[in-house]
Formats: C-alpha cells, sequence, structure tokens
C-alpha cells in the first residue's frame, strides 16, 4: 500500500463527534475508555482522544477562545492536525536519533515563563493554574525543541549567508529611510484543496472575530498558524510594503497599530494580519534624544499688567540674542535676576513639560529659542548639546541572522511537507 496522508480539515465526521466528546469546555474527565478512543494513526503510533482533548483544552486557554462546544468544533480539525504534525516530527528525530534532553526543556519552559512575564521556576504554577495538563504541554515543547534540532542538524551546512548578501539588504534598507515601516505578525491557514476553501475561510473568520474580542494573537498563531513564522508567535518583524504579496500590502496600508485584519486569501490560503507597530525607517525618534539646556526664565505674576507679558518677551530676546554660548546665557540670566537656576540639566525631549518639546526638537546646538510663554511667566532656551538615539536600522549580525532563520524555515517546511507525503496517516474522528 502507498503511504498517503488524509487531510484532517477535511474529515467530514470531525464535528460531529467532538460535539458529542468535547460539548461545553471546561467537561468533567471523560471516561477511561472514552480518553483512550483513537483519534488518527500515525504510521504505527496513534493519537488518543485524551490527547486530542488535553490539546485542545490547552490551546482554547491559552488563546482565550471562549471555552463552548462550538470553539472546539471549529477548531478541532486545526488542532489535530498539529498533533499529527507532532507526532510525525518526533517519530522522525527518533530515527535520526535526535534527543530532547532535560535542560533542553528547561530552556523551552523558560521561553514559556518569559512569553508570560513569569519569574524563573513559576512554570509549573502557571501551568496548573490555568487548568491544562502539564503533559499535554510537554508534549508540545518537546516536539518543538525535537524539530529545531532535527533541522539545525539537517540543513545546517546548507543555510549561508554572504556578506555581499547582507550589504545588499542593508543598502536597500538606508535606501528607503523616510519611509513608514510597519511591523506585523499573521496567521496563516493553508487551502490544501478547492474542496476544504469554504471551510477553512469559516475558521479564519471565527478567528478573527475571536482575535477581535481578546484571543491572544501570539497563542493563537502559535497553535493554528501553518507560517514558518508560528514558533515565535507569528511575527513577521518590520516590513516594507514591497516586500509584503500585494494583497497583504493593501491590506496593511490602512491599518493602524494593533489592528486586526480580515481574513486575506493568497495563494497560500487565508492570512490574518495584526500590526503590531509602525515607525519611520532609520529615522531616531526626536522625543527619545537627550538634551542639555540652559534656560533663561523672566517671571510674569498672574495679577499683572496686560503689558506686563508683553515687556517680559521682548526683554527675554533682547536678551538672549546677546548670548552666544550657554555659558554667555548663564551670565545674563544672572544679570537680569533671573529668579531660577540658569542649568536645567539633561533630559530626554520626552521628559520636557509638553509645551517646551516642539521647541527644542527645532534647535540646533548652540540656538536659543523664541520667547515660549508658561503659565508664570515666559521662558528663552539654548540648546548646549543634542545626543541622539541609534538608528533604528538593523545591525548587519541581526540581518544575517534574519536571513538564515527564513533559510531554516523554508528547509523545515519543505521537509514536514515530505514527510507528510511519505507518511500513513488515517484520522479516526
Amino acid at each position: 500500500m502507498t503511504p498517503a496522508f488524509r487531510s484532517v480539515l477535511a474529515a467530514p465526521i470531525l464535528a460531529a463527534t467532538l460535539a458529542a466528546t468535547l460539548a461545553m469546555l471546561p467537561a468533567p474527565p471523560a471516561h477511561a475508555q472514552e480518553q483512550q478512543r483513537i483519534a488518527a494513526v500515525v504510521n504505527d503510533e496513534i493519537v488518543s482522544m485524551r490527547d486530542l482533548q488535553n490539546r485542545l483544552r490547552m490551546v482554547i486557554i491559552a488563546s482565550r477562545l471562549p471555552q463552548t462546544d462550538e470553539t472546539a468544533q471549529r477548531i478541532g480539525p486545526q488542532v489535530l492536525r498539529s498533533l499529527i504534525d507532532e507526532q510525525i516530527q518526533l517519530q522522525e528525530a527518533k530515527r535520526l536519533n535526535v534527543v530532547v534532553t532535560d535542560p533542553d526543556l528547561a530552556r523551552a519552559r523558560g521561553d514559556v515563563e518569559q512569553r508570560n512575564n513569569l519569574k524563573p521556576g513559576q512554570f509549573a504554577d502557571f501551568i496548573r493554574n490555568l487548568g491544562v495538563d502539564p503533559e499535554t504541554v510537554d508534549r508540545q515543547l518537546r516536539a518543538q525543541v525535537a524539530w529545531g534540532k532535527l533541522v539545525r542538524r539537517r540543513f545546517g551546512n546548507d543555510v549561508t549567508v554572504s556578506q555581499d548578501e547582507v550589504t545588499d539588504v542593508l543598502t536597500r534598507l538606508e535606501a528607503n529611510a523616510g519611509k513608514t515601516q510597519k511591523r506585523i505578525a499573521e496567521i496563516l491557514l493553508p487551502v490544501e484543496s478547492p474542496g476544504n476553501e469554504s471551510q477553512v475561510q469559516q475558521l479564519a473568520d471565527r478567528i478573527a472575530q475571536q482575535l477581535r474580542g481578546g484571543a491572544n494573537f501570539s497563542a493563537v498563531a502559535r497553535q493554528f498558524s501553518s507560517a514558518a513564522n508560528a514558533a515565535v508567535g507569528g511575527d513577521v518583524g518590520w516590513v516594507l510594503p514591497e516586500r509584503m504579496a500585494p494583497e497583504i500590502a493593501d491590506a496593511v496600508a490602512k491599518m493602524e497599530s494593533g489592528q486586526i485584519s480580515d481574513p486575506i486569501r493568497s495563494l497560500l490560503g487565508f492570512h490574518i494580519i495584526q500590526v503590531v507597530d509602525s515607525r519611520v525607517l532609520a529615522q531616531p525618534d526626536p522625543m527619545a534624544a537627550v538634551v542639555d539646556l540652559k534656560q533663561l526664565f523672566l517671571p510674569v505674576p498672574p495679577d499683572a499688567p496686560q503689558d506686563a507679558r508683553g515687556s517680559q518677551r521682548a526683554l527675554a530676546e533682547a536678551v538672549a540674542s546677546s548670548a552666544q554660548s550657554c555659558d554667555d546665557l548663564v551670565e545674563l540670566a544672572k544679570e537680569v535676576k533671573s529668579p531660577t537656576s540658569a542649568n536645567l540639566g539633561e533630559f530626554k525631549v520626552s521628559e520636557l513639560a509638553p509645551a517646551l518639546r516642539e521647541p527644542v526638537v527645532a534647535l540646533k546646538v548652540g540656538e536659543v529659542s523664541k520667547p515660549i510663554d508658561l503659565p508664570n511667566g515666559v521662558m528663552v532656551l539654548m540648546l548646549c548639546s543634542r545626543k541622539s538615539p541609534p538608528s533604528n536600522l538593523p545591525s548587519p549580525e541581526q540581518i544575517r541572522q534574519q536571513l538564515e532563520g527564513q533559510r531554516f524555515e523554508i528547509l523545515a517546511q519543505r521537509y514536514l511537507r515530505d514527510l507528510r507525503r511519505s507518511a500513513f496517516v488515517e484520522p479516526r474522528v
């Protein structure tokens, strides 16, 4: 018999079976006989109904999805597919003697703690408090670690990034300085045949709806996305429009930070996009600059005559215009008996009072501002120094690592695709 992979998404009786066995999560424990029923056969091993039930519960809780039988029915096929893929990955790792050690698992648990802002050692209590079976979490972590080690071992000598490639990427980024760049995350639900397109679209619509209702995008991406970046919560990173597929670029161009897209159809399937942040490429944030300022302040009492403020503005401008340096301004402030110290010190521009930020951003070093009206007086500022933040362009090493990661992910996807094709997989639900 020729090995075959049967599409889990196309299994016609899965929803009905899940409705009977997983109705209204959380549910009381099923009978032992029900838990040991076979959900799928993967080569010569099984995925039990207990495995499927526990993983469904974990996915629903971790992703903040509604704990209902409808949710279980909708996501059940994709969750079973993930379990089948994990079984295939673990089998291949075993065949090639790839071992997951206790320190490997400890690091993976540490990553979970970091993603959830936990202190080291809180993993077990965190899982227990969620009401999730620790065994199903460890199974997923073990499969992820084994697959990562296997891919690195198999393709490590095939992935190289030349200095010319790094330089080319950096040159293109520098050429795009001043353009708006967005950081996006994605969830990809593949359409493997025309017959399951409608079902996949319904699932994508439902997931987009739940994400807008508060479901955790990163957790949902880890559990459902078939994109290469699923392991990092769907994070694509900072991208320019020309680096995206046209249909995705068109949607992203209209989105603000934090927004979730409707499902977008591409050649691969349906994408759900989140705009995480936006920035102007290579332009340091002026609000993050550290400035050293000197001031000349002349008071205007609240009960002063109407022309008093005008007089003080004129005096401040005349005195400040004669200052050739910050030291000059300090001495002039003393001469006109300014009641406050001329030495403001160093601040981030963002730490200044709102009324002062715009004038300071516009100043050059050694330049004096126009008089600034404050509730209790008039002020002029001189910029003595500015320490600009670094450019937001990635370093050459960051570019190299990103290119290597992308190539490893492409090879990993092809590897898993080939393993699926050669595996015997038989869903039983």
